[in-house]
């Protein structure tokens, strides 16, 4: 007990943050830190680098809605290896975007991509 109370202790005075910070998802980055704070990515990917995370970010031409431009971006690219923006189920670097990855499109059309811990209040992924 004592242990833990004294890895909190220092894991605050170095980070500046409380050692057992919110984790929404448990992936295991702080929601204040997470770029998708509500969907699992660990390894917190963001291939059009918008601060929005690719596990919650369809929002293929950054207007701040996914719609019909998303979906005629994402058929432009459809079936093709490497085209990282548009992989949210495949592995990231060369993933194949699949019929998986057309499911994330239209789950998430009419919606505003996010939310992100590390762009809260914007309109790229709040």
């Amino acid at each position: 007990m004592r242990s833990t109370i004294f890895a909190a202790a220092v894991t605050f005075l170095l980070w500046g943050t409380p050692a057992f910070a919110a984790d929404f998802d448990l992936d295991g980055v702080a929601d204040e830190f997470d770029n998708c704070s509500q969907a699992v990515n660990t390894a917190q990917d963001d291939t059009d680098a918008d601060d929005c995370g690719n596990s919650c970010d369809a929002d293929y031409d950054d207007s701040g809605v996914v719609g019909h431009p998303d979906v005629f971006k994402f058929g432009t690219v459809f079936g093709t290896m490497g085209n990282e923006e548009q992989c949210h189920v495949g592995m990231i670097p060369d993933c194949f975007v699949s019929f998986s990855d057309f499911g994330f499109l239209i789950a998430a059309f009419g919606e505003i991509p996010g939310p992100s811990g590390t762009t809260a209040g914007t309109t790229a992924c709040p």
